[in-house]
């Protein structure tokens, strides 16, 4: 039965809750304008760091019980006791390779007509995140261009370089390190949304790793 994973509980097989709506929230964009008298519009600060930043965003899922109307109250208290005020991953079973990192609460009981109906709430970052990390691995000889291609959210991957030797990255035509094996960090190797191009020069294997995130 189609639901929704809050942490490592299972809305239908764990919490006896059926789906029946869901509300897939949209993070609203930070938006900043300053007003200049005696000028048409205004100067829109939005893009300031090179992209729009957003807000946290809400997702919300209504449940109803599945279990007699004498338990209703009891299965509330479950499911507050189990979900409410809460930090876990959120997995809908309708996305299965993204998560959310989510404050959980339990919002609200009614019943309606003997249907128990429990409405959860999910206060998550603006990103959803994919499960299994990115990973791109190249075995290098000579001069390769390697093209990583990346999700909405910019990430800064781990480069696990593995030679007897230095290789040289070359990133963005000004960003430019000699590195024999190890494993690395490099803050100014920042993937933007789409394809980043990463230039390598040398003999070995090179692997980069990094968490891709949606909107």
């Amino acid at each position: 039965m189609e639901g929704v994973r809050f942490g490592n509980l299972h809305s239908y097989d764990d919490l006896d809750l059926l789906l029946v709506s869901k509300e897939i929230g949209s993070p609203p964009v930070k938006q900043k304008k300053t007003d200049i008298d005696g000028a048409d519009s205004a100067i829109d600060w939005t893009d300031f760091f090179g992209e729009p930043k957003y807000e946290d965003v809400t997702h919300k899922f209504d449940f109803v019980t599945i279990v007699p109307q004498t338990d209703f109250l009891t299965q509330y208290s479950k499911v507050k006791n189990a979900l409410h005020g809460k930090k876990e991953r959120v997995i809908l079973d309708g996305d299965p390779l993204y998560y959310y990192n989510a404050r959980l609460f339990v919002s609200k009981f009614t019943n309606e007509k003997g249907v128990g109906n429990i409405t959860i709430e999910c206060d998550c970052e603006p990103y959803k995140y994919k499960l299994a990390k990115t990973v791109v691995t190249k075995a290098v000889t000579g001069t390769q261009t390697i093209t990583l291609t990346n999700g909405r959210k910019r990430a800064v991957p781990e480069v696990v370089i593995t030679t007897d030797t230095t290789m040289r990255l070359v990133y963005q035509g000004v960003n430019i390190w000699d590195l024999g094996s190890g494993s690395f960090t490099l803050p100014e190797l920042e993937l933007v949304h789409g394809d980043n191009a990463v230039t390598v020069t040398g003999t070995g294997t090179i692997v980069f790793t990094w968490q891709e995130g949606d909107l």
